[in-house]
């Protein structure tokens, strides 16, 4: 779980297999049915949210995070990185 100053409120995390395409909140890629990813749930600053994460992107975050010890903002995670994270995993 994060520790952030930027944290939730509260959140829940699932790894449910798609029945219908969802997007990537990291690389924009297409989550087809059938497939695994990460939904975190959960309120930040108040606000309600969802994030729908590739097994790739989920990956990479886990192992980045853990590099540098800092949680990454969903939505930054290749900008926080660099690019060459993104295209090496592809």
């Amino acid at each position: 779980m994060c520790t952030c100053d930027y944290g939730p409120e509260f959140s829940e995390t699932t790894y449910p297999v798609a029945r219908k395409q969802h997007i990537c909140c990291e690389c924009g890629s297409v989550i087809d049915p059938g497939e695994k990813y990460q939904r975190i749930k959960g309120v930040w600053d108040g606000d309600f949210a969802t994030f729908k994460t590739c097994e790739i992107c989920k990956n990479i975050r886990f192992e980045a995070e853990s590099e540098i010890e800092e949680c990454i903002a969903f939505e930054c995670l290749y900008e926080t990185i660099g690019s060459d994270f993104e295209y090496a995993a592809l």
